[in-house]
């Protein structure tokens, strides 16, 4: 009997059925794995972008009721009281305005969003019918859970900046003289005894905020050290400071610190008696007084860094 020979790429029967199988077991698995890395880091980065979004809301926030205090006090000449923004706890402040637009101011409080709060003292600002405030510049600083930080002013004058980032004046702009004799009378005279006191009411303005507060110790590690306790380096990585951490058990020594500092290296280990050093340099312009925290084997060491210009 004559048998017809099959061609060598023919497809059988069993080949498709084979073909028909899909993934398989480790296949599958291999393919979920790579899934699930790549949708946790998507969700941290989204909650990441959240909790930045949600920082940068309230300081906009802040900084717009500021604003909008210190024009409703011009408005109104500060009758029947001034317009201010003052903070009772470090997550929610007062403000007292005009918001119907009657003549009335009444008080809003408003709450910023979650892990956003002021550290150090509470600000209290509070805007005369010229729109200045009654003492120098207030500076405080405002933080994120993620460490993320800003310094808001509000100036002698009224001027409200983030960051100190002010709109510099680049385009052309023409003067006109003026002469004295037309319009306007040399012999004018306003009367009225309430005077502006123009002398500058903050000898030094220089001085940064203070830092968080100093938290942290240990009772029972005396020896335990941290040295300097406090340092001043230049912004944007403009000079750096070397903090020497002395501990007197054998352990790993590690750092916690603001989002705007680098410290290298992060964890260091040391023997009993040992001292070791990390390096500290600011990766951004925001200028103020932020706490490092040394966390020793039976201690925490808080150094007081300052940025300046």
């Amino acid at each position: 009997m004559l048998t017809k020979n099959r061609p060598t790429n023919a497809v059988t029967p069993l080949d498709v059925v084979r073909s028909q199988r899909g993934f398989s077991i480790l296949q599958m698995v291999i393919t979920l794995t790579v899934a699930s890395i790549v949708s946790t880091f998507a969700v941290i980065s989204f909650q990441n972008s959240k909790q930045s979004l949600r920082f940068q809301n309230s300081v906009r926030l802040l900084s717009g009721n500021l604003e909008k205090a210190r024009l409703d006090s011009i408005r109104r000449h500060g009758n029947p009281v001034n317009s201010s923004v003052v903070f009772t706890s470090p997550t929610t402040y007062d403000v007292t305005m005009d918001f119907a637009g009657t003549g009335t101011p009444t008080t809003r409080t408003v709450t910023f969003e979650s892990g956003v709060q002021v550290f150090s003292t509470l600000p209290s600002v509070s805007f005369n019918w010229r729109g200045r405030t009654s003492a120098c510049t207030n500076r405080f600083a405002v933080s994120s859970a993620r460490g993320e930080q800003s310094e808001i002013d509000v100036s002698d004058a009224g001027d409200v900046t983030i960051d100190r980032q002010v709109d510099v004046l680049t385009a052309d702009v023409t003067y006109g003289s003026m002469n004295s004799n037309t319009g306007v009378q040399s012999s004018t005279i306003v009367t009225g005894s309430n005077l502006h006191n123009n002398a500058l009411d903050c000898p030094d303005d220089s001085a940064p905020p203070p830092g968080p507060p100093i938290t942290g110790g240990g009772p029972g590690c005396p020896d335990d050290s941290a040295n300097p306790s406090s340092i001043s380096i230049r912004k944007n990585g403009g000079s750096s400071a070397t903090i020497a951490v002395t501990a007197s058990s054998t352990g790993t020594i590690t750092v916690t610190k603001p989002i705007n500092l680098n410290v290298t290296p992060m964890s260091q280990t040391v023997t009993a008696g040992g001292t070791v050093n990390f390096t500290v340099t600011s990766n951004n312009n925001i200028k103020s007084t932020f706490a490092v925290v040394f966390n020793a084997p039976c201690s925490s060491l808080t150094v007081l860094i300052t940025v300046v210009n």
